[in-house]
């Protein structure tokens, strides 16, 4: 049995080997017959702009209720922009609308539910969503809205962790 295992280990080694070479041989025999190129021929790389933007259009979570933004504008009568420029000041959603509309926060939550709960009716319709998915989004939508409209920006420096730094 000892014999049969040492001439089992020879046998593969010898075919990884041999592989191995020819392996060698075909890249070495590819390698010569590619031309090297000269900086001249050398293309240079896209804009460093077009590179930014087509890299960063989308990570993760950005982004992902900003969609928000569009509906909430359009009830406060405001282009998307007008109202991203006053949140960006350091105004909640629901500051934003007292101004605008005098609405109080219950007010535009619910009038922000109404236009998020026939969006979801609309993707039941469509075949995107089941309605046991409709409903349990709709039960959580209004303090999801709530928390969405009390936020107030804060630039990536400021935002940190509690526990990060801390002053012991």
């Amino acid at each position: 049995m000892n014999h049969f295992r040492k001439a089992l280990m020879a046998g593969a080694l010898s075919c990884i080997l041999t592989a191995g070479g020819f392996s060698f041989a075909h890249t070495a025999g590819a390698a010569a017959e590619t031309s090297v190129s000269t900086p001249a021929e050398v293309t240079p790389p896209a804009e460093k702009d077009q590179q930014d933007e087509s890299r960063h259009k989308r990570h993760g979570h950005h982004g992902r209720k900003f969609v928000l933004f569009k509906d909430a504008a359009t009830l406060l009568d405001m282009t998307e922009q007008d109202l991203k420029k006053e949140w960006k000041t350091g105004k909640s959603l629901q500051q934003i609308a007292k101004e605008k509309k005098n609405w109080d926060a219950d007010v535009f939550v619910q009038k922000l539910t109404t236009v998020q709960s026939a969006k979801i009716d609309n993707a039941v319709k469509a075949g995107k969503m089941t309605q046991q998915q409709a409903d349990q989004l709709k039960k959580k939508l209004p303090e999801s809205l709530k928390r969405f409209t009390q936020h107030t920006y804060h630039p990536r420096q400021d935002r940190r962790l509690p526990a990060a730094h801390s002053e012991i």
